[in-house]
């Protein structure tokens, strides 16, 4: 009975020696600066490999990190992301934080003809991603192939859907994408009914330029019709915003000499739609590129009230450009 008494009663010291310890471990305090501050887990990130970051970043002993995660039956909990480690002081804090759902959210907006690179600059602005590793993965065949994986698609311009979003502050560049190209196909396979000759791809290609040339749908779905009438009549589509996607910084107004730049994005020397989209298009300009009303206009000029004038001769389009001007 003595010695049952002793064995329970150097179980239980034991038992408060290792709880204490491991409160003492748990209180490490973690330390960083600057961009070590900042702890990116990949999808199917190995213990090893976390760990050795972490060595790398804040000078956490790579055996210790593994023994307190494992420990603590937290190494199959971790979250992949991407983490700021400012707001965290101790290595318990470290471990709360990669193994538990964030709360902290961001709206982001992105608006309706913004380029790869505009989106990217906004998502570094607000959630502080890489902005080169955002578009690289935008030339990721795996996620292409989600679109149309026998098209000439080479990258996800057009394709990241313009909306309002709330993403979570631990998303990685790839997770954000995924969320933009997710919402075009829903958006696209719910609304859109192709009754023309244009695949998905030229349908965007054609949306894109739509966009750039009105944000209004009553205007965008008579714009389409010109460019469908050119397109069956074989004219150049004359497009200024493709002009514009290959200057370098964006013009008021453009010039004679800039419609003879040679570039294949230029419709003023190539026939047809350009190689792929200039911009990220809505929904209205989705739909208008796909079912265009039927109209014999072949030209349009803006009015100068952000309408356009829409004409089925040459020399009527050349008065209304004089009109305008005035």
């Amino acid at each position: 009975m003595q010695h049952n008494k002793i064995l329970i009663l150097s179980f239980m010291t034991l038992c408060l020696v290792v709880i204490f310890i491991y409160g003492i471990v748990l209180s490490l305090p973690i330390r960083c600066e600057g961009n070590e501050c900042r702890l990116n887990i990949d999808e199917h990130s190995s213990i090893n490999k976390i760990s050795s970051m972490l060595n790398e970043q804040v000078g956490l002993n790579k055996f210790l990190f593994k023994c307190v995660i494992k420990s603590t039956f937290n190494d199959r909990n971790i979250k992949y992301g991407r983490y700021d480690l400012k707001s965290i002081s101790t290595l318990k804090d470290l471990i709360t934080l990669i193994t538990s759902v964030s709360k902290d959210r961001v709206k982001v907006t992105i608006v309706e003809g913004w380029t790869i690179q505009d989106i990217a600059i906004e998502l570094e602005k607000k959630l502080n991603i890489d902005v080169e590793k955002f578009i690289s993965i935008c030339f990721d065949k795996n996620l292409i192939d989600l679109i149309d994986s026998n098209s000439r698609i080479t990258n996800l311009e057009g394709f990241l859907f313009p909306d309002t979003y709330v993403f979570l502050k631990t998303y990685t560049e790839k997770d954000i994408i995924h969320i933009l190209l997710d919402q075009f196909i829903i958006k696209y396979n719910k609304n859109v009914v192709l009754n023309n000759q244009l695949n998905i791809y030229d349908t965007i290609i054609l949306a894109s330029i739509i966009q750039a040339e009105s944000k209004y749908k009553v205007d965008m779905d008579t714009i389409s019709s010109v460019y469908n009438n050119r397109l069956k009549e074989n004219m150049l589509l004359q497009a200024d915003p493709t002009i514009q996607y290959i200057l370098p910084e964006k013009k008021q107004k453009l010039l004679y000499k800039d419609t003879k730049i040679k570039n294949p994005y230029n419709t003023y020397i190539n026939y047809g739609l350009p190689p792929g989209p200039i911009n990220s298009p809505g929904l209205d300009a989705i739909i208008a590129a796909s079912n265009p009303p039927n109209t014999n206009y072949l030209y349009f000029v803006a009015d100068g009230k952000g309408t356009h004038i829409f004409n089925t001769t040459y020399n009527r389009h050349l008065k209304s450009k004089k009109n305008a001007i005035k």
